[in-house]
């Protein structure tokens, strides 16, 4: 949704540090998250929020307590609608905080870097761990909804693990809590 927001944003030319015209822009639209993608007023645009240029840009747009509060409304909704299973950097803290189960993955930057670059098809990895450490930094030290642990939730560090297994972690993990 942050993506989105993102990419709405600077397709539409408004200054994203403009936290008070980005909010008025996002409420005149539908973002819409299903299994079959990412919507912007029913127009899939999966394909075109995982750029470097939009995930920078997401991350500076969530610094708005204006925009934030707008997108905290909106996934929440959403998971009262639906099983959900969110990703994002305030779900467990903020967004979902009575979640039945909360996960804080962590990696090596180094290690996130080189997933990225995969992911993304680019080889500047100096560039690559310098953008991941500059958004950890912002995230964590913007005023509204800062990263953090969240209380009660599941440490896991990914760094050696494949996706995978990962996954298969978090569902051993629920199906212990919950099952």
């Amino acid at each position: 949704m942050y993506r989105a927001s993102a990419f709405l944003v600077s397709e539409s030319g408004i200054d994203i540090q403009d936290g008070s015209a980005a909010s008025a822009l996002l409420l005149k639209h539908t973002i819409d998250v299903s299994s079959r993608g990412v919507f912007l007023d029913d127009e899939d645009i999966s394909g075109l929020i995982r750029t470097p240029a939009v995930g920078e840009a997401a991350s500076i747009i969530s610094t708005h307590p204006s925009v934030r509060e707008a997108m905290v409304c909106l996934q929440r909704a959403f998971g009262l609608k639906h099983n959900t299973v969110a990703e994002g950097r305030d779900m467990g803290s903020v967004v979902f905080p009575d979640a039945t189960l909360k996960v804080y993955i962590v990696a090596d930057i180094a290690i996130r870097a080189i997933r990225r670059l995969k992911d993304l098809g680019d080889n500047d990895m100096s560039k690559m761990v310098h953008s991941v450490f500059k958004r950890d930094y912002r995230d964590r030290n913007r005023s509204e909804s800062p990263l953090r642990l969240s209380p009660g939730a599941l440490w896991l560090d990914g760094t050696n693990m494949t996706v995978n297994q990962q996954v298969v972690f978090i569902l051993d993990h629920y199906r212990q809590r919950c099952l």
